[in-house]
């Protein structure tokens, strides 16, 4: 805030002061004996006044968000107001002189909103509307120098701020809007997104803000249509506008074309299947959910079974997918939801043949629902939800899929601890600290139960990956959940070096390597995959790209699962499964920008370190982790990991000498935002001949029985292969996951 005035000339004395002042002066002269002294008469200040008033939104109103309007005197006192619960504000600005720039300041959902608009002009002695909502942001940085909003809270850039420039900007963002005729009808004839008022309750002007996001960056001003239909390649790109095309303002970029509103929900038709939720998480965890020992959901309470009973998602019913994810903790407990809005609108593929073809929309459109949350401990988090609309209304569905399976990319920061491995090997990227960036190819057999018994490998391919594919088979490690992992990157379904049907991989991750770089930034070497599968009979690097993937792969780009079932020694898949990644890409690079969490120096002592007091064998779930969250986030959920490789005999009486044994420790948070937590339950403990009948006379099958759950020794020897990370987690607010790990490798 800027200090008070200091005008050479006296300013008015406030009516209180002169009052009192006068009352002063009358007791004095009374005192003297003046029986014949007239009361000065107190002129009061002026009826009129001149007022801003406006609303604060984001599509939904900002409740009770903070207003600062300064001007381009630095020696005038900013004013300041606080806005109602419906987002609309008024304030006072007498004492200012336009230009003027209005910051409004607050919480919804539990994220921070930081909005400005920029006032050309105001009328004196009458009320003067000033929305403050992501288009007069928009306004604002297409005037602003280097286009930061926020640079124009200096008196020099305030005095530079011409009516014609914001008149300018404002008719080139309104254009850009109005090239989509829905949006056209809409905000009406003579719209202003400064003047115009308007109330934020999901109709015309404020359905138009539902329906865009509005994003500021060093590229300028990008607005997304989020109700044009998502195409293979993802969500449509936004429109970019820029200071330079604000000089011819009806020369405006087209924005895509929306969805017929016939074919999309309405926001209240989202809110109250949103207020669903609200309802069921108001529930204390026992009244939502019934859990058996190992804490597995056996039931879903009737106020929490709020889909149909048809409902169905990544092979799952509403007790094992929404219960077991959600209901079941108490993290969840408390929960309120705010406004929904569509994430993407997913168009009508007509899938045909072996593509699965979801029964709800195949052939109608469909959308996924953004709802926002607020938890109980007041911080952001948000769930998305498939819709249909069924026998004429719209309700939860789920992606029908018939098993658990999905991509999505992550954003990982790896600090390696065993920094004399790190030092003798300093070609070795995996031993390296570094960002790395990976596209996720899950699909877990446990979690698909029966009806993925039969699978025996699965071929992806999309943006990122190889043309020919990458393979994932059934893993032989034991404690993978019984998930696939990658077996090579060139589309082949035989062994190495063979003709024969490959049934297994003695491979571990499902982690596809796009790009890395050392943690400042600069580019990291990395290892050139293996030659060719067929003929090498030693392949290395099987999951990491022949070079950094330098294209884009936008939220809501198209995947697809080629699956092969063990009967199948055929190159034609028995199924394909098309399916969208919700989180977009980004070079590795970017982790340099990010706020990281930081696990507590206790934790790395004890765990990740031979000589730690926890490096032993932990056999039980008395455990915790400790950390410091990011600065503009949480840790949403921790992991403690662990392998070495043993000698195991299996069920069949086969024993293998180089075999690898895997654990998983889950931790899980009492309450959003809290540093630290307890560990809550292990990673399924299962391998693959006890999922899948035909895998019990597949030939040579080293998969042992894990035994029991184990977070295995960590040793200072090679000779076992030792290796432990711990993992934190949390989403930005693009969903993309993010991990920081910390890690031992022998």
């Amino acid at each position: 805030m800027r200090s008070p005035s200091r005008f050479a000339q006296r300013p008015p004395v406030p009516r209180a002061v002169a009052v009192a002042s006068a009352a002063t002066l009358l007791a004095l002269l009374q005192a003297c004996g003046g029986d014949d002294v007239t009361e000065p008469v107190v002129t009061p200040p002026s009826a009129t006044t001149t007022l801003l008033t406006g609303t604060v939104a984001t599509g939904a109103a900002v409740p009770g968000a903070t207003i600062t309007v300064v001007d381009a005197d630095s020696a005038t006192a900013n004013v300041t107001g606080t806005a109602d619960a419906n987002g609309h504000y008024s304030v006072n600005v007498s004492t200012l002189t336009a230009p003027l720039l209005v910051s409004a300041s607050g919480t919804l959902n539990g994220d921070a909103v930081n909005l400005v608009a920029v006032v050309p002009s105001v009328t004196a002695d009458a009320g003067n509307t000033a929305n403050v909502t992501p288009l007069t942001h928009a306004v604002a940085a297409l005037v602003a120098p280097g286009g930061d909003p926020t640079a124009l809270a200096t008196a020099t850039a305030m005095t530079a701020v011409t009516a014609t420039a914001v008149s300018n900007a404002s008719t080139l963002v309104v254009t850009t809007l109005a090239s989509n005729p829905d949006f056209a009808a809409l905000l009406g004839s003579n719209f202003n997104p400064l003047t115009t008022a308007f109330t934020p309750d999901g109709s015309g002007v404020d359905a138009v803000l539902d329906q865009i996001s509005v994003e500021v960056g060093a590229s300028g001003v990008g607005i997304t249509n989020l109700a044009a239909p998502a195409t293979a390649g993802g969500q449509p790109e936004p429109v970019t506008l820029t200071a330079s095309q604000a000089s011819t303002p009806t020369v405006a970029p087209t924005l895509p074309t929306s969805t017929p509103a016939a074919d999309l929900p309405t926001s209240a038709e989202m809110l109250a299947l949103a207020k669903k939720q609200e309802t069921c998480l108001a529930l204390p965890l026992a009244q939502r959910v019934t859990l058996d020992a190992n804490k597995n959901v056996t039931a879903v309470s009737a106020t929490c079974s709020f889909a149909p009973g048809f409902w169905k998602s990544d092979g799952g019913d509403w007790a094992s997918r929404v219960g077991m994810n959600t209901l079941r903790y108490d993290s969840a407990t408390g929960a309120r939801v705010g406004t929904p809005t569509i994430a993407v609108v997913l168009p009508a593929p007509n899938h045909s043949g072996s593509t699965f073809q979801n029964p709800y929309c195949n052939t109608q459109t469909c959308v996924i629902m953004s709802v926002p949350v607020t938890t109980a401990s007041g911080k952001p988090s948000a769930s998305l939800w498939h819709l249909a609309k069924v026998d004429g209304q719209w309700n939860y569905v789920g992606n029908q899929f018939p098993y658990a399976l999905g991509v999505e990319h992550r954003l990982s920061r790896r600090l390696q601890l065993n920094t004399a491995v790190a030092a003798a090997n300093p070609t070795n990227l995996f031993a390296q600290d570094r960002f790395d960036s990976v596209l996720r190819l899950n699909f877990n057999l446990d979690a698909s139960g029966e009806a993925a018994s039969n699978v025996r490998a699965v071929v992806w391919k999309g943006p990122g990956l190889p043309a020919a594919g990458v393979v994932t088979h059934r893993s032989q490690r034991c404690s993978t959940a019984d998930r696939m992992v990658i077996s090579n990157q060139e589309g082949s379904l035989t062994d190495n070096n063979s003709t024969n049907v490959r049934l297994w991989s003695n491979f571990g991750g499902s982690d596809f390597l796009l790009d890395a770089a050392k943690l400042d930034g600069t580019a990291l070497t990395m290892p050139t995959p293996s030659g060719n599968w067929a003929t090498n009979a030693s392949p290395r690097n099987w999951d990491v790209r022949s070079a950094p993937f330098t294209g884009s792969a936008p939220a809501w780009s198209v995947y697809t699962a080629e699956i092969y079932f063990f009967n199948n020694t055929s190159t034609t898949p028995d199924q394909v499964i098309k399916m969208r990644s919700s989180t977009p890409y980004e070079r590795a690079a970017a982790g340099v920008g990010k706020s990281w969490p930081v696990l507590a120096s206790s934790a790395v002592a004890d765990y990740l370190n031979p000589a730690g007091s926890k490096a032993g064998s932990q056999t039980g779930l008395a455990h915790s982790l400790s950390w410091t969250n990011p600065a503009d986030g949480y840790v949403s959920f921790a992991y403690l990991f662990s392998q070495n490789r043993l000698t195991a005999t299996n069920s069949q009486s086969e024993t293998a000498t180089d075999y690898w044994k895997r654990s998983n420790m889950f931790f899980r948070l009492n309450a959003l935002g809290d540093s630290s937590a307890t560990a809550y339950e292990w990673a399924a403990n299962a391998s693959g001949t006890s999922m899948s009948s035909p895998t019990s006379s597949s030939g040579s099958n080293p998969n042992p029985r894990c035994g029991a759950d184990e977070v295995l020794p960590l040793e200072s020897s090679s000779t076992t292969g030792s290796y432990r990370e711990v993992g934190l987690q949390f989403r930005g607010t693009d969903r993309k996951l993010y991990q920081n790990i910390q890690f031992w490798s022998n």
